[in-house]
């Protein structure tokens, strides 16, 4: 007998894009559990046993990300342009990345809730349109949870978000949603963490891009500070003091 998760969804829309977006990483060769059904708003996954993400599995998550990141790239996003709407084979018609982001960061940074942001608004915005004729790869929210460290594989999880964005975009939001989970990330282990990426990225994200964009997951993760498992703030986990 076949053990089963069973995944809820608000609506019959969300439930459809993410089996759209479990086929598509599935096809970039991105390991997923399987899905068993697709009901009106529930999702059924194959049960696996394994545990989530700790800071010692960064490497080896960070070299999965750059090898579908790059993946993702040759099949579809080589064509996408960042600070234009993208349409995903099979997916649909995704936001653009400048326009969705800055949106949200100006939403966020008006709130006064960021503790210690490194950025102004303005300089937040900057960076994120400063990505507009990056090449692209994806964000699918890499956080410690949505990866399973199983006995023999990495097993990505949590289909619901699915977006083109640099290269190093989405490496950032696992280190930065890390340490707020598990608090400072050993010396050393954020370089070990690019650089296991950077050897499966065909686009390498050099260190200062990449705090850019740690910076950028600070202010949108902020609003969760509390929830989800992140107990730690960023603005007192960031390596170095930045200066805006």
């Amino acid at each position: 007998m076949t053990v089963r998760f069973t995944k809820p969804y608000r609506t019959a829309a969300a439930a459809s894009r993410a089996v759209a977006h479990h086929t598509w990483l599935d096809g970039l060769g991105m390991p997923v559990p399987h899905l068993i059904a697709h009901h009106p708003q529930a999702l059924e996954f194959q049960h696996l046993t394994g545990r989530h993400a700790l800071p010692r599995d960064l490497p080896a998550v960070a070299r999965l990300l750059g090898q579908t990141h790059t993946a993702a790239h040759r099949a579809a996003l080589h064509a996408a342009h960042l600070d234009h709407d993208f349409d995903l084979p099979g997916i649909g018609t995704t936001a653009a990345f400048t326009s969705s982001r800055t949106a949200r960061v100006r939403q966020v940074m008006a709130s006064r809730s960021v503790p210690g942001p490194a950025f102004t608004t303005d300089q937040a915005v900057h960076v994120i349109e400063s990505a507009a004729d990056e090449p692209a790869a994806f964000y699918k929210d890499s956080n410690p949870r949505n990866f399973l460290i199983t006995p023999t594989t990495i097993t990505a999880l949590d289909f619901d978000d699915l977006t083109p964005a640099p290269f190093g975009y989405d490496l950032a939001k696992l280190l930065v949603t890390t340490a707020m989970t598990h608090g400072p990330l050993p010396p050393g282990l954020t370089t070990e963490a690019l650089a296991a990426y950077n050897q499966t990225a065909q686009y390498p994200c050099n260190p200062a891009r990449l705090a850019d964009w740690m910076e950028i997951h600070h202010i949108l993760t902020s609003p969760y500070l509390g929830r989800n498992g992140y107990s730690h703030s960023w603005h007192t986990l960031r390596p170095i003091e930045r200066t805006p």
